[in-house]
């Protein structure tokens, strides 16, 4: 039985009462054309529930309206199919609320492209939560936008595994905020590139917490430059392992200020090799 839906026209559309909107079945919600979609008010819009959401035509959406789309609750965006969603606008991704964006299941956030990703706002992508960060794929998160990856709260930077990190360019390493690289892990710092630790600045490096820097490999030490090593506090230098001291070149050892050097415990010093001292 065809749906009522077909035999009205734009303006009969718009003067349906919500409650009319409320109760269409799925059978209602696919027969709507793009038109008709483009006609309902924010109201309307307001009023679909999240059980019929996903019947509406991927060949309309693009009509939504992006005021009309901020109207839907939280409920029925995590209702919308992955097909709906890879067909929306940037102009409609970009609409979206903070609400909305918290409210995007993993598997919706895994779904959408990179360009539809690279769609969402700075302050789209500081709504993003732990788990949703923890799902996006390794191609989404070597296609982020910088300014999209600093927007990160430190709970969504934490979601990234090691392998996460060693996607990320230079440009994303020298984008990220001190609080991002203070909430980084030591596995996390671990699965950094040398070029990667040859790109934090002296804040970021200062901001490492100390197990995070007792994570560094020879290699990553190796790859600090000289201003690198000397912007290291004096806690931090006192939190290296004897290991790490050991494996310093001489060039870097030399980089050390006279404080740092104070600061060096008696395992530290005692670990000196004969060719550093």
């Amino acid at each position: 039985m065809a749906s009522i839906i077909t035999s009205l026209n734009t303006t009969q559309i718009a003067g349906l009462s919500t409650r009319s909107i409320a109760g269409f079945g799925t059978e209602d919600w696919a027969a709507f054309s793009s038109d008709q979609i483009a006609a309902l008010t924010t109201a309307q819009f307001a009023a679909i529930p999240a059980t019929s959401i996903f019947a509406i035509n991927t060949s309309v959406i693009a009509a939504i309206e992006t005021r009309d789309l901020r109207m839907l609750g939280a409920a029925t965006v995590r209702a919308l199919t992955t097909d709906q969603l890879s067909v929306m606008t940037s102009d409609q991704l970009g609409s979206l609320t903070t609400t909305q964006i918290a409210s995007l299941t993993t598997a919706q956030i895994a779904s959408l492209s990179t360009d539809d990703l690279n769609a969402f706002t700075p302050t789209q992508f500081a709504a993003l939560t732990s788990a949703q960060a923890g799902a996006l794929t390794a191609a989404q998160i070597a296609k982020l936008q910088t300014d999209d990856l600093a927007a990160l709260n430190v709970a969504a930077i934490k979601a990234f595994d090691s392998a996460d990190i060693a996607l990320l360019t230079t440009d994303h390493i020298t984008a990220l905020g001190t609080a991002q690289i203070n909430a980084l892990t030591s596995s996390q710092v671990a699965g950094l590139s040398t070029d990667q630790i040859a790109k934090l600045d002296s804040a970021d490096l200062r901001a490492l917490s100390s197990g995070a820097l007792r994570a560094l490999t020879d290699a990553q030490l190796g790859a600090l430059g000289s201003d690198q090593i000397a912007s290291l506090s004096n806690a931090q230098v006192a939190s290296l392992t004897t290991a790490q001291i050991a494996g310093l070149s001489t060039d870097d050892l030399n980089a050390l200020t006279s404080a740092q050097f104070a600061a060096l415990t008696s395992d530290q010093a005692g670990a000196l090799t004969a060719g550093q001292i």
